[in-house]
């Protein structure tokens, strides 16, 4: 699917506009899945991706168990669901970490939750239930009473040889905490991909340096780095890139076969002075070029020796919703993760659109959870240089081409504040 341009002149002929989902359908098929794995502890498995299932070799919990402090009893036959009323004799007390001694028939134990139910035990009573004599040698229940009341069974939780995390999770504190649960200390994850990232255009500066005429601060830069340490990536960054074709191959060529991904932004637009394109049609492959959609048209993928290649525009805007919508899906594929799609929910719009336009658009909106669904505001100013836009910003609603709605209308909602994500 090469889309070539004939030269750099006014006068180029282009192709037409790709859609987003045949873009993105394409940028996804081409994502290599991840082979290699290596082995790590849980406290160093956060945000990792599983490269195998996990299965328990026990059950949790090992033994039944009392789901609170009170009571095990040994109910008689004639004690089951019958009128309150009944003294048990205290011979025993279980706390958790020790095993009780068989209770006979009327009896009573003291328990703590999590301790073993002693043999002969057939329920457990809550002490706030219990009425305990002045000597402490028996306790007096008022209530009917029936079998198993607040007992924990083993294997309540997980049954040995079930599967407890599947292959492709990135794993979550909680992921981290089952696993400990059935006794595993170590986790078999897929390696961290390496992505390669420089910046181009000559206006650029680091914040730490003071502007001058016609210069901007370099925003895309810090944005990009973050949003790849939030996807764990390893990162090797080159930072800015004079804007000549001779020191963009180079900055590709210098990383093309030490990272699995080279992502860039700014210069894959069709001005003198974008040289990604070129530089990247000279070293390797353009796959794929200009997407129907606003913000964020100049999108670029190819593959550039070992290494995929993403480059998005240089508007600041631009840059972080072509990176959600595209490269973030594409990379938690190449991670090996099961749910590397963006997920959608339903929102409506607090806004009218009457103007149909040609180009699908991803709108910032700030969401009002006092309705149902929750209804989305419009930010008033939608330039693709107002970078406080996605500050202010929870998510992006998409509004489809040739459509237009008003108020109350239902459309899909990205969320960029799910912590999640």
């Amino acid at each position: 699917m090469n889309n070539p341009v004939l030269n750099h002149s006014c006068e180029q002929i282009q192709p037409p506009l790709l859609t987003m989902d045949k873009a993105l359908n394409f940028l996804l098929d081409a994502a290599k899945t991840p082979t290699q794995t290596c082995n790590t502890l849980l406290n160093d498995s956060l945000d990792r991706v599983l490269a195998q299932n996990i299965c328990s070799t026990i059950n949790v919990p090992g033994f039944d168990n009392s789901a609170m402090d009170g009571y095990a009893i040994h109910l008689k036959n004639e004690q089951i669901n019958r009128p309150g009323g009944f003294t048990f004799k205290i011979t025993d007390r279980i706390s958790a970490g020790s095993i009780g001694n068989t209770l006979e028939s009327g009896c009573a134990a003291r328990i703590f939750t999590g301790a073993p139910i002693p043999k002969g035990a057939n329920t457990v009573v809550m002490q706030e239930e219990c009425e305990v004599s002045d000597d402490g040698n028996s306790v007096e229940i008022w209530r009917p009473l029936s079998l198993n009341e607040n007992i924990r069974p083993m294997g309540n939780d997980i049954k040995s040889g079930a599967i407890i995390l599947e292959k492709g999770l990135k794993l979550k504190p909680q992921d981290i905490a089952l696993a400990a649960s059935v006794g595993i200390n170590t986790l078999e994850v897929f390696k961290k991909i390496k992505v390669g990232v420089f910046f181009t255009g000559d206006e650029l500066v680091s914040p730490t340096l003071a502007l001058k005429p016609g210069q901007i601060y370099n925003s895309n830069s810090y944005a990009l780095v973050a949003m790849l340490k939030h996807l764990n990536c390893d990162i090797v960054n080159l930072n800015n890139v004079e804007d000549t074709l001779d020191a963009t191959v180079s900055a590709l060529e210098s990383l093309q076969y030490q990272c699995d991904l080279i992502i860039t932004t700014g210069g894959v637009s069709v001005g003198e002075e974008d040289h990604v394109k070129p530089a990247l049609e000279k070293l390797g492959k353009l796959s794929l070029w200009r997407i129907k959609m606003k913000p964020g048209k100049p999108l670029a993928f190819g593959q550039i020796g070992k290494s995929a290649f993403i480059g998005l525009p240089g508007n600041p805007v631009s840059a972080l919703v072509t990176f959600f919508l595209f490269a973030r899906p594409f990379i938690k594929k190449m991670q090996g993760i099961n749910n590397y799609k963006n997920q959608t929910t339903q929102v409506q719009c607090n806004f009218d659109w009457r103007a149909p336009k040609l180009r699908r658009e991803f709108v910032r909106v700030k969401l009002d959870h006092s309705t149902a669904p929750a209804s989305a505001n419009l930010y008033p100013k939608q330039g693709s240089d107002v970078l406080s836009s996605l500050v202010w910003a929870h998510g992006l609603v998409e509004i489809p081409e040739d459509c237009s709605f008003s108020q109350g209308a239902l459309l899909n909602y990205y969320s960029l504040t799910d912590p999640t994500l």
